[in-house]
C-alpha cells in the first residue's frame, strides 16, 4: 500500500482524484458528488465500475449542484474515485439473518461472491433458497453450485425475486464436504441464501398447482400422471398465490425425481409436456421446476387413456395397456435421428419398472421401430419427440402376437 492511499471503515471525504482501501464489511455505500459539473467515476473490485457519470464541460453551472449514487460493497476492497470535484461516502453495513423455518444456513451479501453452505444432518435432499432484497438495476443473476468432488449444477435466477432449487438428491456426495455457491451477474443486488430442510418444499396437492420460476415441490400422495402447462397455456385465471408470469412465450420445465425415475417435461405456449409419473415411492416424489410461469396437472392413473390394439400420439403421456400379452413395436414418424427419438418405459400394474425402449427417427425408426413386450394392466410412460413429431405403438400388422405364443409353447 502507497502513502497516498487512504484507508476507512465507516465514511470517508475528499477533493477529485483519490485512492482508497475499505477495510469494513459488506454493506451499501451512499456516495455524494457536490460539484459545478456532473462528471464522477468511481472504480470498484476488480475494475468494475460501480459509477460513470458524464456530463459535458458546456453543462457546467456557477453554482455546484448535488448527485447521490448508491453502490454495493461485498467487503473489504480498493476503490478508486477518478474524476470528482467534492465526494464524501458512508457506509452503511447489511443487516444479517438467522437462520428461521427450521433451517441450518443462511447467508445475505451483496454482488458476485462465493459463499461456503452448511448441509443438513444427516445428508440428504434439502432445498437452496435464493431471495434478491434489493436490487439496483435488473440483472440476469445465476447461481453455479460446486464440490470438492467436481459436482456442478447451474441454476438460473433471472429476474425472480426468489428462486428455490433442490439439490443433495441425484448428486448425494454433495453434502460429505462442504458445498460452495458462487452468486454470479449480482451486480449492486443484495441477495440472501438459506439452506432449509425438504419439509420447507410446497407441496403438490389437488389437481393443478401453479408458480412462477425456479421452485421445489414434493408429492406424497397417491400414483399418479403429471402434465406441464406454461400459463399461457393454462389461462389467465390466476390467484394471488399463484402469479401470472407476464412473459408467457418462454419455455417451461419441471424435473421428477422418484426411486430412479428421472424425467424432465418441457412446455411452450403451444405444447403442453405430459409423460411423467409421481408417487412410484418408497419416499416422496421431488419436482424442479425453472424459470417462466408453470402449471402442474395431476391426473390419477385408473383414469388415464387406455388402449389395447395400438395407439398413436404427440408428444408425452401416460397410457395404460389393456389387451392380451404382445410383443409391439415402437415407432417414430420423424426423419431427425436424436430429436425425432421416442421413449417409451413400462410399468407392471404393481408400479415396478420394466422395459425401456428408445427408438431414434430417421428411415430405420420409421419403418421397424423397436419391440416391446406389453402385458395386462400394464403402463407405458412416453417421451415424444422433441421435434414435434408423432409416434405410434403398433400391434399387430406384422408385429404379431410371439410373447404370446412364446408363453403357450411353455
Amino acid at each position: 500500500m502507497t502513502a497516498d492511499v487512504r484507508p476507512f471503515t465507516e465514511a470517508a471525504e475528499g477533493t477529485g482524484p483519490s485512492e482508497l482501501d475499505y477495510r469494513g464489511p459488506q454493506g451499501w455505500a451512499t456516495v455524494v458528488h457536490r460539484a459545478h459539473l456532473g462528471s464522477f467515476t468511481l472504480v470498484g473490485a476488480d475494475d468494475t465500475r460501480p459509477v460513470r457519470d458524464f456530463e459535458p464541460e458546456r453543462c457546467r453551472t456557477e453554482e455546484p449542484r448535488t448527485w447521490t449514487y448508491r453502490v454495493g460493497l461485498s467487503g473489504p476492497q480498493r476503490l478508486r474515485v477518478e474524476t470528482a470535484e467534492r465526494w464524501s461516502i458512508s457506509v452503511t453495513p447489511l443487516e444479517q439473518d438467522e437462520p428461521e423455518d427450521g433451517g441450518v444456513f443462511c447467508r445475505r451479501g451483496i454482488g458476485h461472491q462465493t459463499v461456503e453452505l452448511t448441509g443438513p444432518e444427516p445428508p440428504g435432499p434439502a432445498v437452496l433458497e435464493f431471495t434478491k432484497v434489493e436490487c439496483a438495476h435488473p440483472t440476469s443473476l445465476f447461481l453455479r453450485l460446486r464440490t470438492d468432488f467436481g459436482d456442478e449444477a447451474f441454476w438460473q435466477v433471472a429476474d425472480h425475486d426468489r428462486a428455490r432449487f433442490l439439490f443433495g438428491h441425484d448428486t448425494p456426495a454433495i453434502w460429505s464436504t462442504t458445498g460452495r455457491v458462487e452468486v454470479a451477474n449480482a451486480v449492486d443486488c443484495e441477495w440472501r441464501v438459506r439452506v432449509l430442510p425438504l419439509s420447507a418444499a410446497r407441496p403438490l396437492d389437488g389437481v393443478t398447482t401453479r408458480g412462477t420460476g425456479p421452485e421445489v415441490l414434493v408429492h406424497t400422495g397417491r400414483p399418479a400422471a403429471l402434465a406441464l402447462w406454461s400459463l399461457t397455456d393454462a389461462g389467465s385465471d390466476s390467484t394471488a398465490d399463484s402469479p401470472v408470469d407476464s412473459r408467457g412465450d418462454s419455455t417451461v420445465e419441471v424435473r421428477i425425481e422418484s426411486r430412479g425415475y428421472n424425467v424432465t417435461l418441457s412446455a411452450d405456449p403451444h405444447h403442453p409436456g405430459h409423460g411423467g409419473i409421481l408417487g412410484l415411492g418408497p419416499g416422496p416424489t421431488l419436482l424442479q421446476t425453472g424459470r417462466g410461469g408453470w402449471d402442474l396437472r395431476v391426473t390419477p392413473l385408473d383414469a388415464v387413456r387406455t388402449f389395447d390394439a395400438g395407439t398413436t400420439g404427440t408428444g408425452g403421456e401416460v397410457l395404460r395397456y389393456t389387451g392380451p400379452p404382445v410383443t409391439a413395436r415402437v415407432i417414430t414418424r420423424s426423419w431427425h435421428k436424436w430429436s425425432g427419438m421416442v421413449s417409451v418405459r413400462t410399468l407392471t400394474p404393481e408400479l415396478v419398472w420394466r422395459d425401456w425402449v428408445n427408438t431414434k427417427g430417421g428411415l430405420p425408426g420409421r419403418l421397424r421401430g423397436k419391440s416391446l413386450n406389453l402385458l395386462p394392466g400394464m403402463l407405458l410412460a412416453v417421451g415424444g419427440p422433441r421435434d414435434g413429431s408423432s409416434w405410434q405403438i403398433r400391434i399387430g400388422s406384422g408385429t404379431g402376437h410371439g410373447l404370446a405364443r412364446r408363453r403357450k409353447s411353455t
